[in-house]
């Protein structure tokens, strides 16, 4: 393995207590997850504080509204080049294209990455907001909508990453949260495998956010998760 594909989340709402974890794990990790936790904290001044580590940036605001909303929100994050981002695939068509496009207007390389189905979900879940069907068929019918619009890849949980890879192959990056070691808290994660198994399905980026930053040593822990998947 030639790159490292652990992108921790930085669910913090202390720029301080970020740039202190950061330092500690940079040697072990490929980049950095900043969500809407940092960001209602933190701002955009935080993620500029951030991006200066040098390390590759995933922004996850996870993007759904109207098309236009949606599109000028995206065009302000492309403006500081993160390596991925996140839009919700059920945003539909219209909005998945209109992104796409723009991102090829500005001649960006952020990989825009479809959320299919959240992983605190599960059938019952989703049942009970109205969505029919169970998780798997969900995850499927969007993964092919993600595709079909020219998105660059998809979020899913550990538990559908062979499903999508057999049906995908390389045409779609898959990004996984829900990772856990054996001894994690699973928290409010309801589809959760360990970095090893999920590498060995195929994962391309694996996400790992408290099982480190809450962690007595988060440098250690980070090293261990690196060390689990070489």
């Amino acid at each position: 393995m030639t790159n490292n594909p652990i992108y921790c989340a930085i669910d913090t709402s202390s720029i301080d207590d970020a740039e202190k974890i950061i330092n500690e794990i940079a040697p072990h990790i490929g980049g950095i997850k900043l969500g809407l936790e940092f960001f209602t904290s933190c701002g955009i001044k935080g993620i500029e504080k951030i991006a200066k580590s040098g390390l590759p940036l995933f922004i996850d605001f996870k993007l759904y509204d109207i098309p236009n909303t949606v599109k000028k929100s995206l065009q302000n994050i492309l403006s500081y080049n993160p390596t991925y981002t996140t839009l919700h695939v059920s945003g539909g068509s219209r909005m998945l294209k209109e992104c796409v496009d723009l991102k090829r207007e500005l001649n960006s390389n952020t990989n825009l990455i479809g959320v299919t189905m959240l992983t605190s979900f599960d059938n019952d879940a989703i049942n009970e907001i109205g969505i029919n069907g169970t998780v798997d068929k969900n995850v499927d019918n969007l993964s092919v909508l993600a595709l079909e619009c020219g998105m660059d890849g998809i979020v899913c949980s550990p538990m559908e990453i062979r499903k999508v890879k057999e049906t995908f192959g390389s045409k779609l990056k898959v990004v996984v949260p829900g990772i856990r070691n054996q001894t994690d808290n699973n928290n409010d994660q309801k589809r959760t495998l360990s970095a090893k198994k999920a590498i060995e399905f195929g994962a391309d980026i694996i996400v790992v956010g408290r099982p480190i930053t809450s962690a007595d040593s988060p440098g250690k822990a980070a090293e261990i998760f690196y060390q689990s998947i070489k």
